[in-house]
């Protein structure tokens, strides 16, 4: 392997084992051997000499399945296997629907020597999963706000500004009638973004309009029925979170109000629910596979020297933008 590479078995050795100090460029070379040559290393062989599996758990929130199917965690989950790979570790995801099987998970992962190290794909507050890995040493990173200003990486948009971006955006176009849906749960994000969006109105001196609900077409269905029945539809809808955007677009057409001809409506995360939505639905684009392979990047460097917290980069900030699409084409009716 290592004369076909043209580089020293000692070189080769590092390459496999990830070792950061290796140049991109020799990197891509030995991997070019390595796919001609068909050679893959023995992981197990690897794990029982190195005590290191070479592998990150990728924590989910203890949710329904259907968590699975948003675009966000799909393009996340892309930017940090890309930079896995990159770096010869392999992904291991939890897959448990509640928080008491999820902490039994996590600790099965740990207690086992499944993964290396972590990354938590959300931030709440009290979490138990977060204490516990705190409390344990374990090396890990969070995608999501820091709660509680430690000495954890946290890999982050700024969703207070981005909130206020894409909501004072809105007013500019001519929306005054603002109604904020934000989805229920104890998560930062949909916290942060809602104080977004209050800030916002209260500087244009706008009452702001907040609703937590579900993420449950029922709920919404019903919501929407209470506002039409009262006849108190704003001008203009933000959802929290994509997902919510696609359920309340279904849920305005079935009860034929009409995107942006008697409403607008406008979200977060660009993605393809995004961009197919019937209209298309102007976002706020949170670089989500920056996020992820950002992640990946700070896990890996935190395993290679071997601790478990960067007190210098603590919080890292993804930047935003605002794409407009045809869903806020104003057309407001006094």
């Amino acid at each position: 392997m290592a004369r076909y590479a043209n580089v020293s078995p000692s070189t080769v050795s590092r390459v496999i084992k990830g070792n950061k100090k290796i140049s991109l460029a020799t990197i891509q070379k030995v991997q070019t051997a390595m796919d001609e040559l068909n050679y893959f290393p023995n992981q197990a062989a690897r794990t029982l000499i190195t005590k290191k599996t070479n592998t990150i758990g990728l924590i989910f929130k203890s949710e329904t399945n259907l968590l699975r199917q948003n675009p966000f965690y799909n393009d996340v989950i892309t930017g940090i296997s890309n930079t896995c790979n990159q770096f010869n570790y392999a992904t291991n995801t939890t897959v448990s629907n509640n928080e008491k099987d999820l902490l039994k998970e996590v600790q099965y992962f740990i207690d086992s020597k499944k993964v290396d190290g972590f990354i938590l794909l959300y931030s709440k507050e009290n979490d138990p999963i977060f204490q516990l890995l705190v409390n344990l040493g374990i090396p890990f990173v969070v995608i999501g706000k820091n709660y509680n200003k430690n000495d954890v990486i946290h890999i982050d948009n700024d969703n207070i500004e981005a909130a206020y971006k894409l909501t004072d955006w809105l007013i500019l176009q001519g929306y005054q009638d603002i109604l904020f849906l934000s989805e229920k749960g104890n998560y930062a994000v949909s916290a942060d973004r809602t104080i977004g969006y209050q800030q916002a109105m209260i500087d244009a001196s706008l009452y702001p309009k907040v609703h937590n609900i579900s993420n449950q077409r029922l709920d919404l269905q019903q919501f929407v029925k209470y506002l039409l029945c009262l006849q108190q539809l704003p001008h203009a809808i933000i959802t929290s979170d994509a997902m919510l955007n696609l359920h309340l677009l279904s849920v305005l057409y079935d009860n034929h109000v009409f995107i942006p001809k008697d409403i607008g409506t406008a979200t977060f995360n660009y993605s393809f629910i995004t961009e197919s939505a019937s209209p298309p639905q102007t976002c706020i684009n949170i670089n989500t596979e920056c996020l992820g392979q950002t992640a990946a990047t700070q896990i890996i460097n935190l395993l290679a020297q071997q601790q478990v917290s960067n007190v210098e980069n603590q919080n890292i900030y993804i930047p935003t933008s605002i794409i407009q699409r045809q869903s806020t084409q104003i057309n407001i009716k006094e």
